[in-house]
């Protein structure tokens, strides 16, 4: 990253995320009924807003990329739509290991639950569509898609409050010291998440500055891009809630370090290939 401000936002973000996980996980007072499983609650509700959010900025650009064209807003939607699904990702992960615990099994087909999965595989598909159409194409077409499919985001928010089912209603908060967890983790996860965003941001357009070299000598680029697999734990049900709350903290901590060390990789392939442009030119 060239900005001299971006070293000093990682750190910024860093603290805000131990915090937040010390706020989660230590001060905040043990839930009555839920008990210490309920702390999985401080990483499943920012990640999913910080998704939230990230869908929404992408359906915000990709109306301006298609108004005018902007090459930067393009980048943009891609680089919130693609974060998002990281979020996304946890989100389900997170949720998955709660229902465990709080249901006894992983899935309950909740209208909550399976919008939110919807969602997930509508934006992958919006990844997929970027990567596989023609040139020139797949811009447009993702974008037009893109804002179809952000209807499904304000219908899933509400969906636990118009349906009854397995996940609970919106909940309220009483002890502060649980408003501050979740407060603490909201700002941290949502820091966390510009801060990817921005490096995704640059990263695209130095992705597409090497692309449009390659264009000129009739070459091209491929991208490719998985998300880690996960979930090959196994722990007994209900007897000990708080093995719960440190897999779903080890789990989201995975997803996101897993999809980091992907761009570094493609940060680090960048600039092999921005070396030998400069002792071929």
């Amino acid at each position: 990253m060239k900005s001299k401000l971006y070293p000093f936002f990682v750190g910024l973000v860093f603290v805000l995320l131990t915090y937040g996980t010390y706020q989660g996980l230590v001060k905040a007072p043990t839930e009555e009924t839920m008990g210490e499983a309920q702390r999985i609650f401080y990483y499943h509700v920012p990640a999913a807003i910080a998704a939230y959010t990230l869908f929404f900025l992408n359906f915000v650009s990709s109306i301006i990329y298609l108004w005018k064209r902007s090459v930067a807003a393009d980048s943009f939607a891609l680089a919130t739509a693609e974060v998002g699904v990281v979020f996304a990702t946890a989100t389900l992960a997170l949720g998955m290991i709660w229902a465990r615990y709080a249901w006894g099994h992983w899935w309950a087909w909740d209208m909550r639950l399976t919008t939110f999965l919807i969602l997930w595989l509508l934006y992958l598909s919006y990844l997929i569509l970027r990567r596989s159409a023609e040139a020139g194409s797949g811009s447009v077409l993702a974008a037009a898609l893109a804002i179809v499919v952000f209807l499904d985001v304000p219908f899933n928010y509400m969906a636990n409050r118009w349906f009854v089912g397995n996940h609970p209603q919106p909940v309220t908060l009483e002890a502060p010291e649980m408003k501050i967890a979740l407060m603490a983790n909201m700002i941290a996860f949502m820091a966390f998440a510009a801060l990817i965003v921005w490096f995704r941001y640059e990263l695209e357009r130095a992705l597409r500055t090497i692309a449009a070299i390659y264009a000129d000598r009739a070459a091209r680029g491929m991208l490719a891009m998985a998300l880690p697999a996960m979930f090959l734990f196994q722990i007994q049900p209900r007897h000990n809630p708080t093995n719960y709350v440190y897999a779903a903290y080890i789990v989201a901590w995975v997803i996101y370090i897993g999809y980091l060390l992907l761009l570094t990789r493609k940060v680090a392939r960048l600039k092999r290939e921005e070396e030998e442009l400069r002792r071929s030119s």
